[in-house]
Parts: structure tokens; sequence; C-alpha cells
């Protein structure tokens, strides 16, 4: 069975090789590529595109990789004719029996309208905007962000305006792509639920993901994290929910002085100059800052820039507790990654998120945006080993049975078997269990 792959990111091997300026990311997704590739029955291929890259091609171990080049923001415009071009040569010199799409919030898919009907097109979900867009304006609604914008948000560069306005462009392509495709791969109840709604004649297919190797060697302990210290993996607009972590902080400090919050606040730095915050921060970025000078957490703040997988383990076992505070995920990689290393988690019930854990058994729950009782849960563990043991325990069995090398490999084979059935026979679909 001949698999070619589309990526927003490049994967490890061609690297090296690539023109222009390849992204790197989605680093969960190579275990399961590689592990594919090894399989008797699968010949792998992928394509990735590059900003100003160009066409190339290259085979590394008998998989081949391809390229091709875009400007910047391509992915999520409207494909143009020359993209498609250079889209269809790499498919066509690849002769692929499935095409496999990692993600709808790029505009790979719409190369349903191009590619010969007859080679079915996968879709995996990762995020969906139609369904995160109310979130992104409700998760800055309380904020005055126009009190923090510097002279690039003013410009039009950059902020979360410009953010919302770019989901709110993006949205009627992942409509047309909604529209175009049959086939999707989730994890979910809840992306389940948005695909019913969004399209009530596709088909649904159950597929987990891989994390990083570093996840699976790595152990929380509670003998040797820092107590008190919190982890929290990304801040890096409103939707993730950071200024409520700030703030339940600020309530949990008055009973523990040497609390500490590990921040992924790459953005900026707490000494920068008001001149460069005033030129060229970002809005969010200037609030955070702000908010952490009125709840006098400075010297309870331990920034951190962009994480190696490595780094991002030990940071899980250092911690106490990890807290995701989303306003909305679908199976956020980080809780899996929390809870694979056994790092006792709280997270905001939303999304997809209560299809990974249970409150009370695998982590605790909060209402999304509440700090009050996020301070609450936070504490709880503070005060009471037993409970995180308990929780680190449960976490990492789940985990460990979720992103199984072997079964998770095993359900994407049956995944393109089924489709693959189903394309060209046309018969009905039952979910395997």
């Amino acid at each position: 069975m001949r698999i070619l792959w589309i990526t927003h990111d490049v994967l490890d091997p061609i690297f090296p090789y690539l023109m222009g300026k390849p992204s790197k990311g989605g680093s969960w997704i190579s275990p399961l590529f590689f592990s594919l590739s090894q399989h008797k029955e699968i010949i792998m291929g992928v394509i990735t595109p590059v900003i100003a890259g160009q066409v190339q091609k290259k085979e590394i171990d008998k998989i081949l990789y391809y390229s091709i080049p875009i400007k910047r923001n391509s992915n999520i415009s409207n494909m143009t004719i020359e993209i498609v071009n250079n889209y269809l040569s790499a498919i066509n010199d690849f002769q692929p029996e499935i095409i496999h799409i990692h993600g709808i919030e790029r505009n790979f898919a719409q190369l349903r309208k191009f590619v010969d009907e007859r080679i079915p097109i996968i879709c995996s979900i990762q995020g969906i905007i139609n369904s995160y867009y109310p979130y992104l304006k409700f998760s800055s609604a309380n904020i005055d962000l126009k009190k923090y914008q510097s002279i690039k948000n003013k410009l039009g560069r950059g902020g979360v305006s410009k953010m919302i306005k770019g989901w709110s462009d993006y949205i009627p392509i992942e409509n047309d792509i909604l529209k175009l495709n049959q086939y999707y791969i989730g994890r979910t109840l809840w992306d389940k639920a948005q695909l019913s709604a969004l399209n009530p004649k596709s088909y649904y297919f159950h597929g987990e993901e891989l994390l990083r190797p570093v996840f699976y060697s790595q152990s929380w302990n509670l003998n040797y994290c820092i107590k008190h210290r919190i982890f929290v993996s990304s801040a890096a607009y409103p939707l993730k929910g950071f200024q409520v972590v700030l703030q339940a902080v600020g309530v949990l400090k008055q009973k523990y002085p040497d609390i500490q919050l590990i921040a992924p606040l790459s953005s900026f730095t707490l000494n920068s100059s008001k001149l460069k915050d005033f030129l060229i921060a970002e809005d969010y970025a200037r609030y955070l800052k702000a908010e952490i000078q009125r709840l006098d957490l400075v010297n309870n703040i331990i920034m951190q820039k962009k994480l190696s997988a490595e780094e991002m383990a030990i940071e899980y076992s250092k911690a106490h507790v990890f807290v995701l505070p989303s306003f909305v995920e679908n199976s956020p990689n980080s809780l899996g990654e929390a809870m694979m290393t056994g790092t006792p988690s709280i997270v905001s019930l939303v999304g997809g998120v209560q299809s990974i854990v249970k409150d009370e058994e695998s982590a605790l729950f909060f209402p999304s945006g509440d700090y009050a009782t996020l301070a609450f849960q936070i504490d709880r563990l503070f005060l009471n080993d037993n409970l995180a043991i308990k929780l680190s325990l449960k976490a990492k069995s789940i985990a460990l049975k979720r992103h199984d090398l072997a079964e998770t490999t095993n359900q994407y084979l049956n995944i393109y078997k089924d489709v693959q059935k189903i394309h060209h026979e046309n018969t009905s679909y039952t979910p395997r269990t």
C-alpha cells in the first residue's frame, strides 16, 4: 500500500537538505510515520510545503520526501493553481493509493478538488477553527487589549485582533475543506461531535497520536519534584488561558510565598524596556507583564524560552502540578505528555479533554476561566500527597495504553484498509471496537 502524507512541518531526515525556510514542529507525527514505514505492507512518502523553498525530491532509507515552494501565509489562503500543480507533480510521481493530510487548519485538503477522485484522501483532525473561533473571542473579551497594543499592533501587525481576523478569514476555507472531504481521523468525543455538525455525511475513524520518545522514559516522583512548583506549557495567546493561572497563583501566594510558576513567556521579558514594549511587543504579552506586576508575582515567575522535548520532559518531572487552563482544546499533546510523565494534572473541562482524563481519577477539573476553583484544586494537590500520587499513577497507566506505539500503528493500518474498502467498494462502515 502506497501512503503519501502531507504535513505542515518537515521530518528530521530531510531537514538538512531543504532550501528555503522549512518549519520544524509536530514532532509527535514522526514516531507514527516511521513506525508505519517499517511495516512490510506500506511504502511511505511525504510532501511538505516550504516558505521560499524549491521543488525538491529526495529518497532517504526507501522513503520519498518532497517539498514544494510557498509564500508566507499561502497555507491559510485559497490554494493557487501554481501550488496545486506543484502538489500534483509530486502526487503523480509517487502514485499513492491513499493520501493522508495532517490537519485541516491549513488549506492542504483543498487538493480534493484536483486529485484523481479514485485516490481517497484522509484528513487527521488536530484543531477545528470553526469551533475554536468563538472561544478565541471569548478568552480575550474581558481584557482591554487596545490599552496594551504596541505601535506594531496598531499598524496591523501581530496582536490578538489580527489573530481573530485571520481565523475569521480562514473559516470559509475550512468550510470548503469540510464539504469536499469524506474521511477524517479524530480522537475525542468533541472532535467527533464537531465533525458531525459540520459534515454529517463524513466518515469518522478513531486514531490516537504518539508522543515524542523522551516522554516514554521520564517519570514524575513526588519525592523529587519541587514542591509548590506549577508548570504550564503554553501562554501563546488568550485562548490558552495563562491569565487564569496568574490570577490563581496570585491567590495562592498568600498561603505559599515560595510558589513557583514555570511560564513559557518567550515573547517578552519582564525587564524589557518600556520603549521596546511600546514599539514592538505583542498586546497579550504586555497584558501578561502588567498582570504579573499587579499581582506581585515577579519573583514567583520563572520564564522559559522554547524548550526541546528533553527540556520539556524535565520540566514536567520537576513540577508539583501541571495545569492546562485553556478555554478550548481537542486532544492537547501537552496533557498527553504530562500524563505519560505522571505529573499530577489540573485541567479545564473543555472540548476533548473529557475524553482523555476523568475528574478525581486521572486529573482534577475546574471550569474554564474560573481562577478561584483552579487555585482551590492546586491547593488540594499541594496539601494531599496521596491524591497527587493516585492521579499520577492512573494518568500514566492511561497514557501508556493510549499512546502505545504498536497499537497506534495498527489503528492506522486498519483505518487505511477500511478507507480503501469504503472508497472502492462503496460499502458501509462499522467502527472497529
